[in-house]
Parts: C-alpha cells; sequence; structure tokens
C-alpha cells in the first residue's frame, strides 16, 4: 500500500486520475488511465508492473536491499529490476505521453499491481475477477525478455520479446514414518524416505521438446547464423534437423530451459532435534512445464518416479492454462521497429520466458501479452534478479523511458502511417 500511495501522489502531481483498488488490507492495485480521444479508434494497451518484491536480507547485501541508494550510476536495491523499475519507466513514460504527443488512437492504462510474486491471488487474478472493466485492453506490456548483450560482442544484443512462458507448478513431497530416539535406527525414517525420493527425482531426464514459440525463435534467428546452423535453425521443426539440432541446444544456456520441464529443490524441511527421529519431513519443488504440457500427467509420471506410497506429492499451485501471444500483431512490429531503430545493433526474437509472469492471467482471458523489460543487460545483471545486490543503471531508465513512448507513440499512431 505505501508503494501504491507514493505512486498515486505522483501521478496526480502530474495530472492524472489514478484509481486504488485494495484487495485485502495493505494490498493495493494502482490504475490509471491516459485517456487519448473521446472516441479511440483501437482498444487500450496495458502497461503492467508489480509493487511487489522477493524477500532480501541485509546482511547478505552490499547496500541496504530497501533504501533505493544511487551508487556508481546505478540505483540499488530490492525490486530494480523486478519489477519497480519497470513500473517507474511506465509512470515516466506516460507522463511523456500525456505531456508532449498528439492524441493517439487508443487509451494507454497503466497498471501497478499487488501480489505478483506469490501467485497474484490480490493482484492481477483479483481484479479480472472482480473488476475486469478497469483492465480490459488489446495489448498488455508485461516484463520476460531484456536487451541481452551477447558474450563476445558488447555491442550487440539480443532483444527477447516474451510471447509464451512455462508454466509453474509448484509441488510438496511429503514423506512419512515412525518416530522415536536417534539411538534406535528405524527402516521407515520419513528423512531417508524422502533424501531416496529426492534422488530419485534428481536423476529423473526430462526428454527435450521443441514447441512452436521456439521453434519461431530459432526461424528467426536462422538469418543470423552461418551455414550450417542457418539451415538447421530455418527448418528445426522437421524431425530430423530436430534430432541433429537438439543435442547442441541443450548445451545452449539461452535455449536449455525451454527446451524441457525443469524441476528445483527449493525448500527442506525435518526433524527438530538431533537425537529424535521425526514423524515427518517435506520438501517443495518448483516445476517449470512447458507450453502446452499436461501438469496431471507430469504428476502421475513424478508419482511413478518416486515409486513411495509413504511419500505424498501434494500440489500448492496449479498453473494457469493459457495460449501463446502472437508475434504478427501491430504491438509486436512497433516493439521490434523501435528497438531497431533506437537500440543498440541487434535481433529481435520471439521468446519464452522460463520464469512465470502475470502475463498467464492476461492470456488466460483473451488478451495478447508481450513480455519485455526495456533494459540493456548482460547475464551478470540479469542474475542478480532475486539475488543478491538487485540494481539497475540510471542510463538503462532514460533509456527505457524512451523506448516505451517511442514504441507507444508508434503503437498508437499506426492508422496514421507514423514510423
Amino acid at each position: 500500500m505505501e508503494a501504491i500511495e507514493f505512486l498515486a501522489d505522483t501521478l496526480r502531481q502530474r495530472g492524472f486520475e489514478p484509481q486504488i483498488v485494495e484487495s485485502a488490507p495493505g494490498r493495493a492495485n494502482l490504475i490509471t488511465r491516459l485517456v487519448t480521444q473521446a472516441e479511440p479508434k483501437c482498444p487500450p494497451c496495458l502497461l503492467y508492473s508489480h509493487a511487489d518484491v522477493v524477500p532480501a536480507n541485509p546482511a547478505d547485501w552490499s547496500s541496504p536491499p530497501f533504501q533505493g541508494e544511487i551508487k556508481n550510476g546505478f540505483v540499488c536495491g530490492r525490486g530494480a529490476l523486478d519489477s519497480k523499475g519497470l513500473g517507474v519507466i511506465f509512470l515516466q513514460a506516460l507522463s511523456l505521453l500525456k505531456q508532449y504527443t498528439p492524441p493517439l488512437n487508443r487509451d494507454v492504462i497503466l497498471l501497478i499491481a499487488a501480489d505478483e510474486e506469490v501467485c497474484s491471488r490480490y493482484g492481477v487474478a483479483w481484479l479480472l475477477d472482480h473488476h475486469p472493466e478497469l483492465i480490459q485492453a488489446e495489448y498488455v506490456w508485461d516484463e520476460g525478455g531484456v536487451g541481452l548483450r551477447q558474450p563476445g560482442v558488447p555491442e550487440q544484443y539480443l532483444y527477447q520479446i516474451a510471447v509464451a512462458e512455462k508454466a509453474n507448478l509448484t509441488v510438496k513431497l511429503v514423506a512419512h514414518g515412525t518416530p522415536g530416539h536417534a539411538s534406535i535406527p528405524r527402516p521407515d525414517n520419513p528423512q531417508d524416505r524422502l533424501v531416496q525420493a529426492l534422488t530419485r527425482v534428481r536423476w529423473w531426464s526430462q526428454p527435450a521438446r521443441l514447441t512452436e514459440p521456439v521453434a519461431e525463435m530459432l526461424q528467426t534467428l536462422a538469418p543470423s547464423q552461418s551455414f550450417p546452423r542457418s539451415f538447421l535453425f530455418a527448418n528445426a521443426d522437421k524431425t530430423l534437423v530436430w534430432s541433429i539440432l537438439r543435442n547442441s541446444l541443450e548445451k545452449n544456456p539461452l535455449f536449455a530451459p525451454l527446451l524441457c520441464n525443469t524441476i528445483s529443490l527449493t525448500v527442506l524441511r525435518g526433524g527438530q532435534t538431533s537425537n529424535v527421529i521425526p514423524a515427518h519431513a517435506e520438501a517443495r519443488l518448483d516445476v517449470r512445464l512447458l507450453p502446452g504440457e499436461n501438469p496431471e500427467l507430469f504428476l502421475a509420471a513424478l508419482r511413478s518416479i518416486i515409486a513411495d506410497p509413504k511419500v505424498a506429492v501434494e500440489v500448492e499451485e496449479f498453473p494457469v492454462i493459457h495460449s501463446p501471444s502472437p508475434a504478427n500483431t501491430d504491438f509486436f512490429r512497433a516493439l521490434a521497429q523501435t528497438l531497431q531503430a533506437a537500440g543498440p545493433p541487434g535481433m529481435v526474437i520471439p521468446y519464452v520466458t522460463p520464469g512465470t509472469t502475470d502475463s498467464r492471467f492476461f492470456r488466460r482471458v483473451g488478451m495478447k501479452a508481450y513480455g519485455f523489460m526495456p533494459m540493456l543487460l548482460d547475464t551478470h545483471e540479469l542474475s542478480r534478479i532475486h539475488g543478491l545486490d538487485e540494481r539497475v543503471s540510471t542510463a538503462n531508465l532514460r533509456w527505457g523511458i524512451r523506448l516505451v513512448f517511442e514504441a507507444l507513440q508508434r503503437l498508437a499512431l499506426k492508422s496514421e502511417q507514423v514510423t
């Protein structure tokens, strides 16, 4: 709520009339609209970011994570990249559109929501259930891809516009056994059962599969590759070509997580003291499923791999089923053209986000959502998301504001053939 009220005050100072919608005590969503014409020719475009962030332990950081310190040309703090920086970029670009741009052919909505990091039950999901009319749009601009500097080619960027994402499935494993004194080992120690189950899961091989969005990525990249990769990328959807290409892509850090389901052990709990065998132990798995994967079939296979009736497999969060957004839209073209005109040299590609964003909720109800953080990053800076010493450069903020302003101008003046 504090973040939302701060942004609302900033918008009021700039002539907007923001609306704060509280979904639960202390959980708020901010909505404001730039009205461009009495009767716009096209449906709105929605700029979306979230105000909540993941936790940060100050003892692990070199700067206070919640102070917003500006140091050596960087704004340092949790959320600088994910995704308060994006929200500030959108707010500034919207202000510039209000101040400098002639009447556009569509309204632009700014939404800063709660709860994206924890299921969105008080954010986008709640708004779509309770106030969908406030955020209905044709296009949604969300987080997802970035302008990623290519290793070994400092001035060459890969501009990743996310059109799809892997589905998030959160699973809890609970092993049960007989508690007792640790001096008498028991064959049904739940800790042992859980370790054995996790070992089976760890060595469970996930087959690689080529999805349509990844095939489109490869085909877009094909002209930039030398032969024979150019041919293989262009024809990746052919069975024989895929069998040749698959092994090399599985070793590529960009493509590897986009080719198969992934499983990460994130939480492990069991026992309270060293001389007591506990009655149960539990673990949580973060599972990311490829687009189109059936979660029920995956769970059935997981139970089969664990093969222990005393290890329960419980689902804490089911994926939101949705379809990818097409890459042949006015929004995608406007953003791609603006990147080519305003950004450093690079290639624009449709992208599949390995993580989960709120785009899944927008896509589920038929909106076309695209994920692109208008920032120029390398893999080291990108790794700070959810990690230590998260930061964003002031140069990136300036570049991002300009890019969003020009892309929206290009999109909203499309019918006037502005380029």
